[in-house]
This record gives structure tokens, sequence and C-alpha cells, in this order.
């Protein structure tokens, strides 16, 4: 194994967990009931186009893959097919929304544990961060097995919940007349909340391209990642509308509060033991399953945009013994917790800006990766589609107040991103095209 290779012990189900563990995490748990709270009802109609959104996004990721191997994660293969400048943007702009969200999630954790451990809550937010960076540290197959069982934790307590849900709609102990034939109708709130609320759903749904980061460190990446992308999408859009719809069977879509745990609601409502210890410890596991993953992101990332000269090459030091990037991953977390400090010495300013600049990237990211589809394979059917849904996602930010600020802030910070690598050009420091990281004999 040569100095500058990561390990390639990976297997195909720690690559998938892996992606499931970035993808479901507090967002899912939580962050269900400010969609179904502003939609009514509806909001099942705007999981649907945004869970057909993300499979078809990963319909790309697969084709891409299967089209051009060799040529790394989805950043690099933006890079193969557009350029190293559309490789620098997505590259810095996918670091920065991960470890925004990683800052969130630290905060999320820590908010729920401190009050258990009786500790300060600056000290619960850094022993959550420095055990899931030593995690990071491990060799990558160790780190892969522990984020297997983190993420089928979640598989498992989501799969359990369908079941219970299932159970009480047949036994007649719902509450569907309340939400799918109430006065007020399916929209309750008028059609331009269901566009309102896809923006935060794409969000909430991202993270299954981390299947392409991490099947690098597999044996077969290419292959891995063809395997992996459409049946990671489908459990994530299945899990997602099951729970949504099971919800707003089994409670009044009123009577979900914004902030607040809609699967507890419905596990309380149906007097199950337990349930709110047994909640609190998903969602606890479901936060360090996504930062476990994020920070594994974030770091081979870094580790990419190193082997190309886009960001500094001490980040493609590994640790001699695992094999791990050591220098990306402390820098990575150590963003995470500078961010996190930030949101509260001021949270309504500098944390405010990276919230709002980080809202549509995701966004922006599928629309490179449909772009890198259509560059490598052509048009069809299928990318056009999957063009004209992202398109409207945008449409819909730009006609709702709070998202139009959002994505003006988003727009902005890829026009910096893409100003940083034209000025490196200037330079006479241009990105380069193909990642070196890839080619045989690395």
């Amino acid at each position: 194994m040569t100095e500058n290779a990561l390990a390639r012990s990976l297997r195909l189900r720690h690559i998938a967990m892996i992606s499931i563990g970035g993808v479901v995490g507090a967002g899912f748990f939580i962050g269900a009931s400010t969609p179904i709270s502003v939609a009514g009802p509806g909001a099942l109609l705007s999981y649907a186009l945004a869970g057909l959104m993300t499979f078809l996004v990963n319909l790309m990721l697969r084709d891409i893959a299967l089209r051009a191997p060799g040529h790394g994660s989805f950043v690099n293969q933006i890079r193969h097919a557009l350029g190293g400048h559309a490789g620098f943007m997505t590259g810095w702009t996918y670091w920065l929304v991960w470890v925004t969200t990683l800052a969130i999630e630290i905060m999320a954790a820590a908010a729920l544990l401190a009050p258990l451990v009786h500790l300060p809550f600056g000290a619960v937010e850094v022993i959550i961060l420095t055990t899931m960076t030593a995690a990071n540290l491990m060799a990558v197959q160790a780190y892969g097995e522990m984020e297997y069982w983190f993420a089928m934790l979640k598989i498992a307590a989501i799969a359990l919940f369908i079941m219970i849900g299932l159970a009480a709609v047949f036994h007649g102990d719902g509450a569907i007349h309340q939400s799918f034939a109430s006065p007020a109708g399916l929209v309750p709130h008028g059609w331009m909340a269901l566009l309102a609320v896809i923006p935060a759903i794409v969000f909430s749904m991202s993270g299954s391209e981390v299947v392409t980061i991490a099947a690098l460190e597999s044996d077969a990446p290419d292959r891995n990642i063809a395997k992996a992308t459409r049946a990671v999408a489908l459990r994530v859009v299945g899990f997602y509308l099951c729970s949504v719809a099971l919800i707003l069977c089994l409670v009044p879509w009123s009577q979900i509060v914004p902030g607040e745990s809609p699967f507890l609601l419905v596990l309380n409502r149906l007097h199950v033991p337990f349930a709110s210890a047994a909640m609190e410890v998903v969602i606890v596991s479901a936060m360090l399953s996504t930062l476990n993953s994020g920070l594994y992101a974030t770091s081979r990332v870094l580790f990419e945009l190193a082997d190309v000269d886009d960001a500094p090459a001490q980040f493609m030091r590994l640790d001699p013994r695992t094999q791990a990037p050591r220098i990306a991953v402390l820098f990575s977390a150590a963003a995470a917790l500078a961010i996190s400090a930030i949101a509260i010495a001021s949270p309504n300013t500098v944390f405010a800006f990276l919230l709002s600049a980080t809202g549509a990237l995701i966004i922006f990211h599928n629309a490179l990766i449909v772009l890198t589809r259509i560059r490598l394979c052509g048009m069809g059917a299928t990318p056009l589609l999957t063009l004209v849904l992202l398109m409207g996602a945008l449409v819909a930010m730009a006609m709702v107040a709070h998202t139009r600020h959002e994505l003006a802030l988003s727009t902005v910070t890829m026009m910096l991103t893409g100003c940083v690598a034209l000025l490196r050009h200037l330079m006479g420091r241009a990105p380069r095209r193909v990642c070196s990281l890839s080619r045989p004999g690395r």
C-alpha cells in the first residue's frame, strides 16, 4: 500500500450503512414535524416529490459510475465531466454544508444529553465530538463496523415504528379522518405551503451521495457505487414516506408541534411503554451516527481536494497505522466545533448566515450531478425530469420569503467559490481536471 493510498477494507454493507447514517438523523426523527405542521396532510405529497428527486439523483450517480469508472466520488466525477472549476466549487461547498450540519447535530445531541449527565453544555459538545473524532481516526474497517451497527439501530427503530403503526391503523386506532378528511382539506395552508417545505425535505434526505465517497475505500469502488446508490435511495425514501404516512394516519396533523418528535407523539398516543426513553436513545444514536458519517465524508472530501491541489497537501497525510486521513479528520472536527461555538456566541448573525448560505447548496450539487450524467451519457427522459424537479425546488425557494433569502445567499456562496477557483487559475494554480486518487497503481 502506497504512502497516500486510502485503505480498501470497507464492504458493501458498510458503504450502505455509512450512507444511511448520513441521511437519517435528527432531521428525520424531529424535523419531520415542521413540514407536516406547515403543509398539513399534503406534506405527504411534498415528501413524495422530494423522495422522487432523491431517487432520481441516485440513479444519476449509478449511471455515472457505470459510464466513467475510476474517477472517485461524485465530487471528482463532476470534476472529470465538467472541469476543475466545477470540482473545486462542489468540493468546498459540500464540505461547508457538512460541517454546518455537524455543528447542528452536535448542539442537538448535547441539548438532549446535558441534562442527563449533569455537565455544562459546552463540555458535552466537546465530549461528543471527541468521541466521534476518535472513531474516525480508527482503521476504516473498524469505523465501518461501528457505523454499521449505529445505522442498524436506526433502521430497526424505524422498522419497529412502522410495524406498530400499521398494527394500530388496522386495529382502527387512528386519526385518518382528522388528517385526510377534515374540513380544512389536504392543503389547509394552500398549495404554496407544499412547495415551501420541499427544500427542507430535500435537505433532510440528503447524504446518500456519501455512497460514492465511502466506496473509494472498498475493493471495487465503481461496482459498489452502482450497487449501493439505488438500494440506499429506495430504503431512505421508503422509510420517510411510510413513516410520514403513518404519522398522519395516527395523529391529527394539527396537533404536531414543530421541533417536537412526531414519532414520540404517535407512540405516546398508542400508550407504548417506555416510548419516551426509547425514543431518546434512538434520536441520540441517530445524531451520533450522522456525526460519524458526516465527519467521515468531510475528511475524505478534503483528502480528494488535496489530491488535486485544491486544498493544502497536509490533508493527504495518512496515519501509517490506520491509513485514515488524520489531519483532514481533525480539521473538519475543529471546524464543526468552531461553528457550534459561533452558534452559541452569535446565533442570529454569523451562524444564521451559515445556515442560510448552505440552504440551497444540496440542490445545486444535485443539479451538477445531473449535468455530469448528461455530459457523460447524453440527455434522456430521466435526467430531464430530474432537472425539472430540481429547478422546481429552486423556484419554490424563490417564491417563499424565508427560503428566498437562503437561495440568494447559497447562490452568492457558489459564486464566491467560483471566483476563488478563477483567481487560482489566474495565479497559475488551476484546479486539475482529473483526480489522480483513482488512477491505477495508487
